[in-house]
């Protein structure tokens, strides 16, 4: 039997002999805390409800998980069937939450195990030492690796319950106009519906009145998100929508408005993407970026960064040249391009180069790096994100009318990672998803690293 330690992983298939097998949650505490299985698309998105097990609804449409009492009390055991999955299923995350205030530290013994039959192959075990006033637990994940699924030890405390972690996999959780009624197979407790079925990936949401949103976030935020929508008249009065968007969606992720952030934009600029810089797709990105970036910083500013074969910084987008920044900043894209050697696109390069300036800084970075792909070093890559884990520096990448992303749709195979500072969504034009759900995708990505870095300690008070 394989002992876990958090963050190891290990082949379902090795383990089990085979993809079929249970996966068992065991908890002892005083208060009762719930079990769930989060069936995720390839962007880490909750965009289909009915992959989304739990005390209401214990099992997929397929019957490929399905939840039960297991024999020993305060346990619950998923049957898992892999192979039966839906191809748009890549991974399976495990959760347990607290509903009301009471928080993981009161856990005196939880572990999952993996069974083969009724053959214990694996365990990782954790207790309430581990967490400080957190309500909820990622607890392990099972993930596609080619025709294999791997299951990765997590352990990483959520400080929201079950409905801040249905929020942060981008489902929405219905509030009902009267109390719900109780479950039977649980007499006594109250939690959320299950998630409302989008049509999409992510989910969209609709935007919240005014007054909710700004009751919900700082007042220093909501100064300046009023001085900005001041400031879209005119030249800039198109970035109103983008903005009454951002501020709505911004609403249901208090915790991030309140963090000094900065953000960054690494942009591809070598020659596969000339067109899309000539037709204005990335102007596009700017402006949509913008919005996102200046509405969590002080400054209200983005700083933007460029590669081909080589890399450079240039000047912040700011409200005063965002309109046309592709085209107007240093001489417009064509000269960007012919600076950086537009003949192949150097990422890992790029991202030394913002580690080297922002990686020593305490405050919390969070960088969108635009690539069509066909990546120049998996290896070195993968080596950078190992190294930064360690900093206050996130790598959201983003992939735009590409192939062959490598390494980027395999993110958490990587091992060695001291937190979990990546994520990848890929499209085909960034008009693909509605704001809301560009903005949700990117502050639920942003909102569980800043709770990763709260544990561990690394936010500057």
């Amino acid at each position: 039997m394989l002992d876990f330690t958090r963050g190891q992983k290990a082949s379902v298939r090795q383990l089990c002999g085979g993809l079929e097998l249970d996966l068992e949650v065991y908890h002892r505490a005083p208060v009762v805390i719930d079990v769930s299985c989060f069936g995720l698309d390839s962007a880490g998105r909750l965009s289909d409800e009915q992959y989304f097990v739990f005390y209401n609804q214990k099992q997929t449409p397929e019957g490929a998980v399905s939840m039960e009492q297991a024999a020993a009390s305060g346990a619950v055991r998923f049957r898992l069937r892999l192979t039966d999955l839906p191809a748009h299923i890549h991974k399976l995350s495990f959760t347990a939450a607290i509903d009301g205030t009471r928080t993981m530290r009161e856990l005196e013994k939880g572990y999952v195990r993996l069974l083969q039959g009724e053959r214990e192959v694996g365990r990782f075990a954790y207790d309430g030492g581990q967490f400080g006033a957190e309500r909820a637990i990622v607890i392990c994940e099972v993930y596609r690796r080619g025709d294999d699924w791997r299951f990765n030890a997590v352990g990483r405390g959520f400080h929201g319950g079950l409905k801040a972690l249905v929020e942060s996999f981008g489902g929405v959780v219905q509030q009902p106009q009267r109390p719900a009624p109780t479950p039977p197979s649980t007499p006594g407790r109250s939690g959320p519906v299950a998630p409302t079925r989008a049509a999409a990936s992510p989910p969209k949401r609709n935007a919240s009145p005014a007054n909710s949103i700004i009751s919900a976030l700082p007042a220093h935020v909501c100064t300046r998100m009023d001085g900005l929508a001041r400031q879209c008249r005119g030249e800039t009065e198109y970035l109103s929508s983008l903005y009454r968007n951002m501020f709505a969606v911004l609403s249901a992720y208090p915790k991030v408005a309140e963090e000094e952030l900065r953000v960054v934009l690494c942009a591809d600029a070598s020659g596969s993407m000339f067109d899309l810089y000539r037709g204005g797709r990335i102007q596009r990105v700017v402006d949509k970026f913008f919005a996102f970036a200046s509405t969590l910083t002080d400054a209200c500013t983005m700083d933007l960064w460029a590669f081909g074969a080589k890399c450079r910084q240039f000047g912040a987008v700011t409200m005063d040249n965002v309109r046309d920044y592709t085209f107007a900043e240093s001489g417009g894209f064509e000269r960007w391009m012919s600076m950086l050697n537009y003949q192949y696109n150097n990422e890992p390069e790029a991202m030394r180069d913002v580690t080297m300036i922002y990686g020593g800084q305490r405050k919390p970075t969070f960088v969108l790096f635009l690539t069509d792909g066909r990546l120049s070093s998996d290896w070195e890559i993968e080596e950078i994100l190992i190294k930064t884990s360690r900093y206050p520096l996130y790598w959201q990448f983003v992939g735009l009318h590409g192939e062959q992303y490598g390494i980027l749709e395999r993110l958490s195979e990587i091992d060695g990672r001291h937190t979990e500072n990546a994520a990848f969504f890929q499209l085909d034009d960034i008009d693909d998803w509605t704001d809301e759900q560009l903005f949700h995708t990117l502050l639920g990505n942003l909102n569980v690293w800043l709770q990763e870095l709260a544990y561990k300690g690394m936010l500057e008070r």
